[in-house]
């Protein structure tokens, strides 16, 4: 292995001098890192577009920095004309700097702010080492990292702290409150993916940018908590902005006792079926007046539609949701 030489073993290839300059940021040219414990190493191109320093140059930084933020690939800049190209040759690794702590490791090339342009990102690259514990969320990360959603009438999972020593990482989070929702999404409208306890300790891996929602981890469930109920202890300055897409809780309507599920909204109405109480049900529909609301469960092992007056139960859905109009 080899450590850095005139940016980390790169090849320039300058095209001619371009007279107008695009102001959009350096595209990769099929450039991919592979990142592991003791360093990385590249294959491909950028092709460098954009006039940020007024010099016909573009000015870039490489660096990378591990699950805490620690930097462990002081930044490297350099700038070189635009219309070149800045290339990785494949089997060369540069070692970092300081050796990782905390997965996951994230290298980015950032094309500066300068001439009236901002930065902006050009590659983000992450892995992550065997061994090491993992404190925050891949930059990338979506809510595909969010645990799944706990079903109509199914017992949310409650889990226990954090799988991690709060000594040994730079902040984390305590619950506030009891029975704190964790939730498929950054908002009350998402599916429940759990529920915790009042002091559990949690792994923050993300936030969402109005810092009013955490992606959190506790044991082995990952999911979003209310801000509101969450007291911060250390340095959560390093934390990555993540978008979450989490899954709208449907609507449904809770059912006091046991009843009657009708074929249609009238108290004479032939029955379909008798169902339990004390239970949520899909609501799919009601009348105009909302005197009536239509269901859907299962009876005899068939999925049916039924109606049930108003008054056997309460409606309860998602804020924003307009349950359709099913029947004059």
């Amino acid at each position: 292995m080899r450590q850095r030489s005139f940016l980390i073993l790169m090849l320039v290839v300058l095209a001619l001098m371009m007279v107008s300059v695009p102001v959009s940021a350096g595209t990769t040219g099929g450039v991919g890192f592979s990142i592991g414990c003791e360093g990385f190493s590249g294959n491909g191109s950028i092709t460098l577009n954009r006039d940020n320093t007024g010099l016909v140059r573009e000015a870039f930084v490489v660096l990378a920095t591990d699950g805490v933020g620690n930097i462990i690939y002081e930044p490297v800049i350099d700038s070189f004309f635009v219309g070149g190209s800045v290339s990785w040759e494949e089997g060369d690794v540069i070692v970092w700097d300081e050796a990782p702590s905390f997965n996951p490791i994230s290298l980015r090339v950032v094309s500066l702010a300068g001439n009236d342009l901002p930065e902006q990102t050009v590659v983000v690259a992450t892995g992550s080492c065997v061994g090491l514990p993992t404190y925050g969320a891949l930059p990338t990360a979506t809510d595909a990292s969010v645990s799944p959603s706990v079903g109509t009438n199914e017992v949310p999972p409650r889990p226990n702290n954090a799988d991690v020593d709060p000594q040994t990482v730079p902040g984390f989070l305590l619950v506030n409150t009891d029975n704190l929702s964790l939730r498929s999404g950054d908002g009350p409208q998402y599916t429940r993916v759990g529920i915790v306890d009042g002091g559990t300790i949690l792994l923050p891996l993300g936030r969402n940018r109005a810092f009013t929602w955490w992606l959190v981890q506790a044991g082995d469930l990952v999911g979003w908590a209310k801000a509101e109920f969450l007291v911060a202890r250390g340095d959560l300055t390093g934390v990555s902005v993540v978008d979450a897409e989490g899954e709208v809780t449907p609507p449904v309507f809770f059912v006091f006792s046991n009843t009657q599920l009708l074929a249609a909204p009238a108290e004479n109405a032939l029955p379909v079926c008798g169902i339990a109480g004390n239970v949520e049900y899909l609501a799919v529909g009601r009348t105009q007046n909302t005197a009536w609301y239509e269901v859907q469960t299962t009876c005899d092992n068939a999925i049916v539609k039924g109606w049930l007056p108003a008054s056997v139960g309460a409606y309860r859905g998602p804020s924003g949701t307009i349950l359709p109009v099913t029947f004059p």
